[in-house]
């Protein structure tokens, strides 16, 4: 899939191609209130679909303009067909307002770019571009999706613009855009643009890459760039030289609204309510000594870990009213695989509700779990009776969603978002 959509953009004769992965969260607090602790985090690309959004930019003669292109798989060959194409405005009105349709994510990064850099504004006034987009991370997947797209889109024309890490047009009152700052614009671009609850996380694993530990330390209340400290970003994968993991990905079928469990479990946070404080204590605890168990490879250790960030998560959320904590589909997917010998644990990313899971496993038998998990979930689906046996107080119609499960393996993304071409 990746030399696909490589070749068909470079027939596109752009001037630039950037690649943004998508990401896993080794230990939750969730983006609701991960600024009063820290985290290690990983970015990632799919090996079969590469679970990245793709930007290319060029010149036009005509009025600017985006196109949104969707994947056709026919046997083993992919085409594209565009999907969406909008002219681009050059008023600033127009592309505010279009940030609350169903393009906004395209429209809030370009307006968070004009009000980040007046140089971006008077070059993007001046020159006709065309961009696109190609996504292969599912929709509403818990894998940072969203947050690929806004990256892939301010990264790109940042560069493509001459202003990435420029320090000669700037402001009085502005910062070279680095990936450090797009990090910070694009967590505005979700709760300032498109007041969607969001929190930093996958912003800066998705701009910096690798394997993290990242603290966000006084960043609860999102202020303005510089009004509070930018996140320290340690990317302990170099340091402790480890360039894979053992995981193998299941995005459930399941599609969820992260915003609204942010925006619920960020609102209990605020209010200091007891049992969530306690437990998101535990869970800061949890993060640093997990990464001690990382240095080491220790995976059965590492595991222990999930284990218990998996219980105190569905403590969490069954507190803020989650009925099933931190999803149907995501217990039942856990549970089918947990007990595995040859895994050390299955685990949430993302929100919860739906999204994603994973399982970290035993290096040496990644290809017969990911058989033995793909098999279960079928015979799961296919034979009621056995759903209602295994897991006999949850709703048997949840089985039609699941159907629509897809299992990754995956690799580290080193560099993050970054130019994979250039003319």
């Amino acid at each position: 899939m990746l030399n696909s959509i490589v070749n068909f953009l470079k027939s596109l004769m752009p001037e630039i191609i950037v690649q943004a992965p998508s990401r896993i969260n080794l230990i939750n607090p969730l983006d609701a209130v991960e600024a009063d602790f820290w985290m290690p985090a990983v970015a990632i690309n799919g090996i079969e679909n590469p679970l990245s959004v793709f930007l290319y930019i060029k010149k036009t003669n005509s009025s600017s303009r985006f196109r949104i292109y969707k994947i056709i798989k026919n046997t083993n060959k992919f085409t594209f067909e565009i999907d969406i194409e909008e002219e681009l405005s050059k008023n600033i009105r127009d592309l505010k307002e279009n940030c609350l349709g169903e393009c906004g994510l395209v429209y809030a990064s370009i307006y968070r770019l004009i009000k980040t850099s007046a140089n971006f504004w008077e070059k993007f006034k001046e020159q006709n571009i065309e961009f696109g987009l190609i996504n292969t991370i599912p929709r509403q997947s818990g894998l940072g999706g969203s947050a690929s797209i806004i990256i892939s889109i301010l990264y790109g024309l940042s560069h493509y613009f001459d202003l990435f890490n420029n320090l000669s047009p700037l402001g009085e009152n502005e910062f070279p855009i680095n990936k450090d700052i797009i990090a910070e614009m694009a967590t505005k671009v979700e709760d300032e643009d498109l007041k969607i609850t969001a929190g930093y996380s996958d912003r800066y694993v998705i701009s910096r890459g690798g394997l993290s530990f990242c603290s966000y330390v006084g960043k609860l209340f999102h202020e303005e760039i510089s009004k509070e400290p930018l996140a320290v970003y340690d990317n302990i994968g170099e340091v402790y030289n480890i360039n894979e993991l053992p995981i193998i990905l299941c995005y459930s079928g399941v599609t969820h609204e992260s915003g609204s469990v942010h925006d619920k479990l960020r609102e209990i946070y605020i209010q200091k309510e007891a049992k969530i404080l306690k437990n998101y204590k535990k869970l800061s605890k949890i993060a640093w000594k997990a990464r001690f168990a990382l240095m080491k490879k220790d995976w059965k250790h590492l595991g222990e870990y999930f284990k218990l960030n998996t219980e105190i998560m569905n403590l969490i959320m069954k507190n803020a009213g989650f009925e099933y904590g931190i999803g149907l589909a995501n217990n039942i997917l856990i549970k089918l695989i947990e007990d595995h010998p040859d895994v050390y644990a299955a685990k949430l990313t993302g929100a919860g509700g739906g999204g994603s899971v994973f399982a970290l496993v035993n290096p040496n038998k990644i290809e017969s779990v990911l058989l033995t998990w793909k098999e279960s979930l079928r015979d799961l689906i296919n034979d009621e009776d056995l759903f209602k046996k295994t897991f006999p107080n949850y709703p048997p119609n949840i089985r039609s969603q699941l159907n629509n499960a897809e299992f990754y393996r995956i690799k580290i993304c080193s560099q993050g978002v970054s130019i994979i071409e250039k003319n």
